[in-house]
């Protein structure tokens, strides 16, 4: 279902546009003609002197039929000439601007469209403009000898208020980076598809095209009032023999330059004739491609590389969203050298590049290696589509590299693989890291590093202490990391965080949403963590000093989550579904990433962490402070938890709302009972022969459940709890953590599977089911349980040591009690829902409904 756009227009104000494409999304006619509107006030035109659909001239009995244009300029405001005087609006028409939605049309368009518009013009100055989704092209006549001539030409010849249409050079500062480059490539597929050229020879020229234009663009970057080499050479009057000459020569130049980055040899010459060339430069020629957004330059590599070397590159790139925000953080300066040790397509590269590309030589700051000889060619691909002439980048082993290369820079940035799968075994690259080596606890129970090596150990936590000795002292990174990694009680990374707290101070960490990486073939929950080199590193992390470290979750990243292909999600008005655009006519993203950096600069962190502001202007610091806590909060817990859950704002708030009134901790009225085992402790088996009733974690919801009758030699080996009268479960698995029931009073033939804690009433508080019945059944207690999972997929695990610390309030109210109590006797009953009550019944043969034989499996059809 198309959705619309909602659109603010500089003339009209807020205005809907229908869709009229299947995704709402690609520009209608309507967008396009404010997007027209918007250049002609940046031009210097007075928005008061443009009228939207204007009638030029009235055919047929009474005028009945219009010629329309989408847009007028005048050089007097609209509100002085009366609404339906044609002559008059011709009169003082300087521009008549035509849009169309798509360049399907184009030719046609020009041809009896916008080319008359100047026959019906008043003034002899008066100029046409035509504005698709790809061409924006002049019209305008002069009188030369008597006769009238037409002239045509790009954008940049659209002339400032009083003065007079011509033609003129394009140079780098009057070319445009608003143009979606995918857009304009795939036109100009078609314009050498319709000259009988094949696919694999069209691809080939486009790479000649692209190499060429950053050629041209990089050679006037420094000098950008001088004409570029690539022109609109058919306005300018340029013979189709000089463009070709003048065009193989730039192309010789950038093959030239590039051939040592490029992973195919490349042809110094276009095989195409010179009439063909100049179809093609009109549309190649205005538009800048080092200026244009990275995200616009990613989509187009992405399909680009498809085709020419054969490259899916889904699985290199991480989404723009994430590599500007994770730079933006990091808030390079000038002569700071900033490095990705693991670059694969050099995304965090080219983001820091970008912000940076104005000062001198900074392409000289920015490094980048990895150990896949694949990956570096797109990685050097991707930094020269995005204006980068030097590439330092480099196949490089940065594992076995540390020592050489450590202390080497002011900034690292990376997402290095990680897996339990994913490990080093080699001993000469474990003995370079401490976290190569195995950690024992010292009589004083501190963890020390000894000079035994691990047989093997996993490369992104190898990975985590690259980072740390790759910068100087004072030096700061940004890592992706599982949240395992950060929360886990498992020694491997338990000593992670030790090792990381000795060595850092962590001044932000920020928690991304599960499947964040889905596209890249990552599921696991991940986050961010933002730390700073210590000039000196401790003995042990509890001896961290004090200060405030700046906590964040990011639910919404911009794009779908849980699928491959990450489709980009945009801001729509929740009244009816229109997709937003913003003042400078851009889709909002519907991504938490823009309030979430402004927040991380507004925070505390800030004071202990200069970097974050340094030289930022005051309207890049938010108003609202983000989330802090005290950073011995960390140092001093016993397992070192940095996971950004457990410390968000969204837990703290709900726990103090809990305890700003009466409350218990779940740990101090529950018992947790061992598996397999009964209230009196006795290991319980079951019987192969006898019938039970098994629990799965899908048969349950919020307070109900349903079970499958098994023998017990069907029952899966996860039924590893045996039911008593009055156990509650919870589930404690992430994913799970808002089911829960509880067992009825016969419930002697039900197992239970090892997807729940399995909780007990102390005897002194079983007038306490109540309360806890009605804290089940909240969100709130979903928050405490899901910040307390420890681990990184929808299995993370909730232990029974964590789950004792959730907090519930008290129902103190009696009438809210007595309105309650019938649900729970309910429950206590077994009858917890009708489902129930009636398989109790037809289990007792009282209802006249007859009992096929269970379906032996979900995918049986019957």
């Amino acid at each position: 279902m198309a959705a619309g756009l909602t659109l603010v227009c500089p003339v009209r104000g807020r205005l809907k546009a229908k869709a009229r494409s299947a995704d709402g999304l690609t520009p209608s006619e309507e967008r396009l003609r404010v997007e027209l509107i918007r250049h002609l006030i940046e031009r210097g035109y007075d928005k008061a002197n443009i009228r939207v659909e204007a009638v030029i001239k009235r055919f047929g009995n009474s005028g009945r039929n219009s010629f329309r244009v989408d847009v007028a300029v005048l050089d007097v405001p609209v509100s002085t000439l009366p609404r339906d005087d044609v002559d008059e609006l011709l009169r003082h028409a300087v521009i008549l601007g035509e849009v169309k939605r798509d360049n399907s049309k184009a030719a046609s368009a020009k041809a009896y469209q916008v080319k008359p518009m100047l026959d019906f013009a008043g003034r002899d100055d008066c100029v046409a403009v035509y504005w698709d989704d790809v061409e924006r092209r002049v019209y305008w006549q002069t009188h030369e000898r008597g006769r009238k001539v037409s002239h045509e030409g790009p954008l940049s010849d659209l002339p400032a208020p009083g003065h007079a249409p011509g033609a003129v050079p394009l140079t780098f500062a009057t070319i445009s980076a608003d143009k979606p480059l995918l857009t304009i490539f795939r036109r100009i597929e078609n314009i050498l598809h319709s000259a009988s050229i094949g696919q694999s020879k069209r691809f080939n020229i486009l790479l000649q095209l692209l190499l060429a234009k950053l050629h041209d663009e990089h050679l006037h970057s420094t000098s950008p009032d001088t004409p570029l080499i690539l022109q609109d050479f058919q306005s300018l009057g340029t013979s189709a023999t000089t463009a070709a000459q003048s065009s193989n020569k730039l192309l010789k130049q950038a093959v030239q330059y590039y051939k040592a980055f490029l992973p195919e040899p490349v042809a110094d010459k276009f095989p195409i004739p010179g009439d063909l060339l100049l179809e093609v430069m009109q549309i190649l020629a205005p538009i800048k491609i080092v200026s244009m957004k990275q995200s616009v330059i990613q989509d187009f590599y992405m399909y680009f590389a498809r085709h020419i070397y054969k490259w899916d590159l889904a699985q290199y790139f991480t989404p723009t969203t994430v590599t500007d925000f994770i730079v933006e953080v990091l808030n390079p300066r000038f002569g700071e050298h900033i490095r990705d040790p693991a670059c694969g397509s050099a995304d965090f590269l080219t983001a820091a590049f970008r912000r940076g590309q104005a000062w001198p030589d900074y392409a000289s700051s920015v490094w980048g290696s990895d150990v896949s000889g694949e990956a570096v060619q797109v990685a050097v691909l991707n930094m020269i589509l995005n204006g980068d002439g030097k590439t330092n980048i480099h196949k490089e082993d940065s594992l076995q590299k540390i020592v050489a290369n450590q202390e080497s820079c002011d900034i690292v940035i990376c997402n290095p693989p990680f897996g339990t799968s994913i490990t080093e075994r080699r001993t000469e690259v474990l003995n370079n890291f401490d976290l190569g080596h195995e950690w024992l606890l010292d009589e004083q129970g501190q963890w020390q590093v000894t000079d035994k090596l691990l047989g093997k150990q996993e490369v992104g936590i190898l990975f985590a202490e690259t980072c740390t000795r790759l910068v100087h002292p004072g030096g700061r990174f940004a890592l992706i990391v599982p949240n395992g990694y950060l929360g886990n009680r498992s020694q491997r990374y338990l000593v992670l965080r030790e090792w990381l707290l000795r060595h850092c101070r962590p001044a932000v960490v920020v928690g991304l949403p599960r499947f964040a990486f889905k596209s890249s073939g990552a599921s696991v929950a991940a986050s961010i963590i933002f730390c700073e080199k210590r000039e000196e590193p401790l003995a042990n992390a509890s001896e961290a000093d004090d200060y405030e470290l700046c906590v964040e979750i990011v639910d919404r990243v911009g794009w779908k989550l849980g699928d491959k292909r990450g489709e980009t999600l945009y801001r729509r008005d929740p009244s009816d579904g229109t997709y937003l655009y913003d003042e400078a006519d851009e889709l909002i993203l519907d991504s938490d990433f823009a309030d979430t950096l402004s927040r991380i600069r507004a925070s505390d962190a800030a004071e202990y962490f200069p970097w974050l502001t340094r030289e930022l202007p005051p309207e890049a610091v938010g108003k609202k402070p983000g989330w802090t806590v005290q950073s011995t909060e960390v140092a001093h817990d016993e397992f070192c938890t940095l996971d950004p859950k457990r410390h968000s704002r969204k837990l703290r708030e709900v726990q103090n709302a809990i305890v700003s009134n009466p409350y218990f901790r779940l740990g101090d009225v529950v018992d947790f009972m061992v598996e397999g085992s009964s209230v009196d402790g006795e290991r319980r088996t079951l019987v192969a022969d006898k019938l039970y009733r098994y629990v799965e974690i899908n048969d349950v919801s919020i307070g109900t459940y349903r079970w499958q009758s098994l023998r017990g030699w069907e029952v899966p080996s996860r039924g590893k709890h045996h039911a008593e009268p009055d156990d509650i479960y919870i589930g404690s698995i992430w994913s799970c953590v808002r089911k829960w029931f509880l067992a009825a009073r016969d419930c002697d033939d039900m197992v239970v599977t090892n997807g729940f804690l399995r909780l007990r009433l102390k005897p002194d508080h079983n007038d306490l089911l109540l309360d806890i019945v009605a804290g089940l059944c909240s969100e709130a207690f979903g928050t405490q349980m899901r910040s307390f999972a420890r681990g990184s997929d929808g299995l993370a695990e909730i232990s029974s040591l964590d789950a004792a610390e959730v907090v519930l309030p008290y129902v103190k109210d009696p009438v809210v009690r007595e309105e309650l109590k019938p649900f729970v006797d309910q429950l206590r009953s077994g009858y917890t829902s009708v489902e129930a009550k009636v398989t109790a019944l037809l289990d007792e043969g009282r209802l006249p409904i007859p009992r096929p034989p269970d379906r032996p499996h979900h995918t049986s059809v019957v």
